[in-house]
């Protein structure tokens, strides 16, 4: 081979990883761009453009597929992928009602609620026949710490829509941070009312309960809403609070060092959510959360982060382990079957699989497929 030839091939080599580092630096700019975006600078539509849609609507050919991979980006928890293609879909059409509510939301869950508010404001003044859809706004407004405009807009929504249990449940903590537990009760038990065994809207009917001086009920749904959501940290608070007041201190001191557990675990959660916000497939993150989840018994949020995890890394050993032992605690059955079957066909011939399936089997009463798992332990150590 001539020296010409040798480098003219060496240089073609180098084009496409030239390219993909172009096109990897594009990304991370347009992604930079996309985060330092404020929602009040996007370019405005004409007065009355949007005035006939209907969410009913077919969305227009040429956005429906940047609208649906964002859809599958904020589903997906990418929320920063969700921006890339929501800001500038909101270029070319400007004030797309969809594109607005769905860039709301998209703030909300990074906790940029500010952005957020901004972005559903500007989703009611293009579409105010829109506007019972909209209680994340009262949302973002109560999580700035401004609960009497966050009250007017649940208001606003309930006027509209008011079979909506969450924006009665916006209400019911509007009404209980500017001081009125009567009226939060009234808007907590329309909530429950709609919504039964909601354990959020239980844990703050009871802590209005409690400003209304009626511990008795108070503990009643306080015990309620634990049975529910026994990793909030809040209602052990609470909990801790009424049975003091009973004269229950042995049961009160449980529930203080449960609390201070919870609310050490709690903040390692927001910590480790924080790094996901902007790296949603970091690994770490997502096998950290997953185990936070698992001590305090919180399966949903559990699970959800598995989730995530497997999809991130389906055939890690490793993950695929800690899936097994998640969803034998806190789904066993048909979950944790699915998990124990793709754990078998994934590693037949990892030892660590097999104990974990006998451990599991056993754990599950059948003692036929642990003794299935056993044996087969027993030709892995025999090179078989």
């Amino acid at each position: 081979m001539s020296v010409a030839l040798a480098l003219s091939l060496a240089l073609a080599a180098q084009v496409p990883a030239q390219e993909s580092k172009v096109q990897a630096a594009e990304q991370r700019d347009a992604r930079s761009a996309a985060l330092e975006l404020d929602p009040a600078t996007l370019p405005k539509a004409e007065a009355g453009r949007w005035a006939r849609w209907n969410p009913k609507d077919a969305l227009p050919e040429a956005l429906a597929g940047d609208m649906q991979l964002a859809l599958a980006a904020y589903q997906a928890a990418d929320y920063p992928r969700a921006l890339e293609l929501l800001a500038p879909l909101l270029r070319r059409e400007p004030d797309f009602p969809p594109a607005l509510y769905q860039l709301g939301l998209v703030y909300f869950r990074m906790r940029r609620y500010g952005d957020g508010a901004k972005a559903l404001e500007r989703f009611i003044a293009a579409v105010p026949h829109e506007l019972g859809a909209t209680q994340a706004l009262g949302h973002c407004y109560y999580t700035l710490g401004d609960y009497g405009r966050a009250q007017a807009h649940y208001e606003k929504v309930l006027a509209l829509a008011p079979k909506s249990s969450e924006a009665w449940r916006g209400l019911g903590l509007a009404h209980l941070r500017q001081g009125d537990a009567t009226r939060a009760l009234e808007c907590l038990d329309r909530c429950l009312e709609l919504r039964p065994g909601h354990a959020d809207a239980l844990l703050w009917r009871a802590q209005a309960l409690f400003d209304l001086e009626r511990p008795g009920e108070a503990l009643l749904a306080v015990t309620t809403g634990l049975e529910g959501a026994p990793h909030e940290p809040r209602g052990w608070f609470l909990l801790a609070q009424l049975q003091a007041e009973l004269g229950r201190d042995e049961d009160a001191e449980r529930s203080r060092v449960r609390f201070a557990e919870l609310s050490r675990i709690e903040q390692e959660v927001r910590a480790q959510e924080g790094l996901l916000l902007y790296s949603p497939r970091a690994v770490e993150p997502l096998r950290r959360l997953v185990l936070l989840h698992r001590a305090t018994r919180n399966a949903r949020e559990a699970l959800e982060l598995l989730s995530r995890l497997l999809d991130v890394l389906p055939d890690d050993l490793a993950v695929r382990l800690l899936a097994l032992e998640t969803c034998a605690e806190l789904a066993p059955g048909a979950t944790s079957d699915r998990m124990a079957a793709e754990l078998e066909a994934r590693f037949p011939r990892e030892a660590s699989a097999w104990s974990a399936l006998e451990t599991y089997f056993r754990s599950r009463g059948d003692a036929v497929r642990a003794e299935r798992a056993k044996a087969r332990l027993a030709e892995l150590a025999a090179g078989r």
